[in-house]
């Protein structure tokens, strides 16, 4: 088919397509000016001699309209800039920069500025992991999600944005190794003039400094998306080994200050009253916690198509959460929204969906394993914030369905109302009968788009036709992050709702 503009193709009238029992309709005509809408409806018949013709139109009754009329500048500094993320990464930088001056007024002493500046450092870092912990993270979300849908859509708005938190987590890590580049100078200039002359003690701060900077540097979004397992192997094993050097850090400095000029107390009092101490114990418990909830699962695969895979798992988890699964535990590990299986496979309880996105999916839907590694709680996902409104429109992109699925199996009178719109190459081939069926039970005027047929459509065009045909109150959008937030975007500069998962969501 000819190219044409996305738009272009939405105002076109569709014409008549074949529905045969929840099939996906294909266009009558090849004609670039004309072009049916990839989609299919629930038919009541089971067999091919149901096979009905329907008309379905495709216009766009509800144009997307102009973004506001407040500046642009301003516009992309509210939605692109300063998100929420990046609000409270600033927030807690700010704090931090505060605590800082107000250090370095109050303190003179050798012995009072390392004690401080080391209990600083230790501060970040024990909310850098803290926010990181899985039980941490569903106590938010489920307080959060608790909101009443009669509270006003405006708080609620504000209120979905915890999945956000990771700004929290980031720059915390960030400001911890700042702190400890300042504790690093400070330990060399006293080292110069004579007052600490312990060499273990300054070589193993900057070691610390050095697996601090290597985490961090990993962790900038794109480095992390271009070298993930990279990323993931650093984060992991310097992590673990910054505990060990942190560990003897504070012990050796705990004895440095016991023998610096005019100290009065042992090495081992001065330890345990460190702030530091008491934090750094905290971190090494949720260190090892996840591992102890170290499980293997047994899985059937189910082979949707050449791009994509249906692991039936044995994991008793309820809806809304996401899991992590690995074949290798110490290598790398990758996040699945897991759904409640409606027809369980080999005793199995729960499902995810991994469609082809790099080596390891490619390698898992070639041959997948008969199990698969599980560590840590399950944590709840940014669809559970969907329960506080009273109606959403479901934007999705492939596997992106999966998570989907959570919102759509649960019974009509506790969910929102939900509008679908479903792009993917070949849903049907691809993602097979079942998942289809799920997706027209929970709304039978779901817009599938069938890519290979239509071509990419106009994401933020026909999300705006279902958001006014619907009158929802907010827009979920799973997909990868260029689609996002492209959505997101174009939703939130048109004063409407949006959400969906960021890269440290």
């Amino acid at each position: 088919m000819a190219a044409k503009d996305p738009v272009t193709l939405l105002e076109s009238e569709a014409k008549i397509g074949h529905i045969i029992d929840h099939q996906i309709c294909t266009p009558t005509s090849s004609n670039a000016s004309s072009t049916t809408f990839a989609t299919s409806k629930a038919s009541s018949a089971s067999s091919l001699s149901a096979i009905k013709e329907k008309s379905l139109p495709l216009l766009i009754t509800y144009p997307l309209p102009a973004e506001k009329l407040d500046e642009k500048k301003f516009r992309l500094l509210r939605h692109v800039v300063f998100t929420v993320y990046r609000r409270l990464f600033t927030l807690v930088i700010m704090a931090n920069i505060i605590g800082l001056v107000f250090i370095d007024y109050r303190h003179r002493d050798f012995t009072s500025y390392i004690k401080v500046i080391s209990s600083a450092a230790s501060g970040n870092l024990f909310v850098a992991v803290a926010m990181r912990q899985d039980y941490i993270i569903n106590i938010l979300c489920e307080v959060f999600a608790a909101t009443p849908k009669s509270t006003p859509l405006r708080i609620r708005r504000i209120l979905t944005k915890v999945f956000e938190f990771g700004g929290v987590h980031s720059s915390a890590a960030i400001c911890s190794t700042a702190w400890f580049v300042r504790l690093a100078i400070n330990l060399t200039m006293n080292f110069e003039n004579g007052t600490l002359r312990d060499i273990p003690t300054l070589a193993l701060a900057y070691v610390l400094l050095l697996l601090f900077t290597a985490i961090v540097v990993f962790a900038h979004p794109k480095l992390r998306q271009k070298t993930h397992n990279t990323f993931e192997r650093i984060h992991r094993f310097a992590g673990w080994t910054c505990s060990v050097v942190f560990w003897t850090l504070i012990v050796l400095t705990s004895k440095a200050l016991s023998e610096a000029p005019g100290a009065e107390h042992s090495a081992a009092y001065i330890l345990i009253r460190l702030p530091s101490f008491w934090l750094l114990s905290l971190n090494t418990i949720h260190g090892f916690v996840p591992w102890l909830r170290l499980r293997k699962l047994e899985a059937t695969p189910e082979p949707l198509s050449s791009h994509a895979l249906r692991l039936h798992l044995k994991a008793n988890i309820a809806d809304f959460y996401t899991i992590r699964i690995s074949d290798s535990p110490l290598s790398e590990w990758h996040s699945f929204a897991c759904f409640v299986d409606a027809i369980p496979r080999n005793g199995s309880t729960n499902s995810v969906v991994i469609s082809r996105a790099g080596d390891w999916t490619s390698k898992t839907i070639a041959n997948p394993k008969p199990f698969y590694w599980t560590r840590g709680l399950p944590t709840r996902g940014v669809l559970y914030m969907s329960l506080i409104f009273k109606s959403v429109v479901l934007v999705t992109t492939g596997s992106g369905i999966g998570p989907c699925l959570n919102l759509l199996a649960m019974d009509p009178s506790t969910r929102p109302s939900v509008r679908v719109f479903w792009s993917a190459p070949n849903p049907l081939a691809t993602f097979g009968q079942e998942i289809i069926d799920n997706v027209y039970a929970a709304d039978p005027n779901a817009v599938i788009w069938d890519t290979k047929q239509f071509g990419r459509p106009d994401m933020p065009a026909v999300t705006w036709q279902l958001l006014k045909e619907s009158g929802a109150e907010a827009v979920f959008v799973i997909s990868n992050p260029k689609v996002t937030g492209l959505v997101v975007y174009a939703m939130e500069s048109r004063g409407v709702a949006a959400y969906g998962p960021i890269f440290d969501s």
